[in-house]
């Protein structure tokens, strides 16, 4: 029990922490962005260990093929959260600078509250699948549910492929200077 509830205050923690970073701007908007997507990270992790373990637990007779393909299955679109969600800490991370002195196009910050936007869609359809008793009891999300997730999670790789390119090759004062 304690478990669970460990992931769920993360998974809390890091809207949280997202909807400190809408409202704020500059090192404050920053820090809140990385602590978000850091606790993101830790909460989904702990998720991907209890659906290992369910999966091992019901697929401990099948052959290897069929064990892989269930594993890849189930843990599919929490691995494709996983990878889009480390690859944007890596970018906001790699880009430190020009973000926090506001050197950087208006549309990283669109494209930023996009993704921001969509992992919390996801989050909000994954609480709202973890919070059951059928997950408690088989550790399984339904297939609709996985699917939507996966697009989702398409959507938002998307985007961090949209930032990635904002950031490396349109990186200006975006025209902050005319305001001074």
């Amino acid at each position: 029990m304690w478990y669970s509830g460990v992931y769920k205050a993360l998974i809390i923690g890091s809207v949280v922490s997202f909807l400190i970073s809408f409202f704020s701007s500059g090192k404050m908007a920053y820090g809140s962005l990385v602590s978000g997507y850091s606790i993101l990270t830790l909460g989904v992790m702990m998720i991907l260990t209890i659906l290992i373990s369910k999966v091992l637990e019901i697929t401990k007779n099948d052959s290897t093929k069929q064990m892989i393909l269930t594993i890849l299955i189930t843990l599919g679109p929490f691995l494709l959260m996983l990878a889009v969600i480390g690859f944007i800490l890596y970018l906001i991370i790699f880009y430190k600078e020009p973000i926090v002195d506001n050197h950087v196009s208006q549309n990283y910050y669109t494209f930023s509250n996009i993704t921001i936007i969509l992992l919390l869609i996801q989050l909000y359809i994954i609480y709202q699948n973890i919070t059951t008793k059928e997950f408690d009891t088989s550790g399984k999300i339904s297939k609709v549910t996985s699917s939507l997730i996966y697009l989702i999670g398409v959507l938002t790789s998307f985007s961090a492929m949209i930032i990635y390119i904002i950031l490396k090759y349109f990186r200006t004062d975006g025209f902050q200077m005319l305001n001074h």
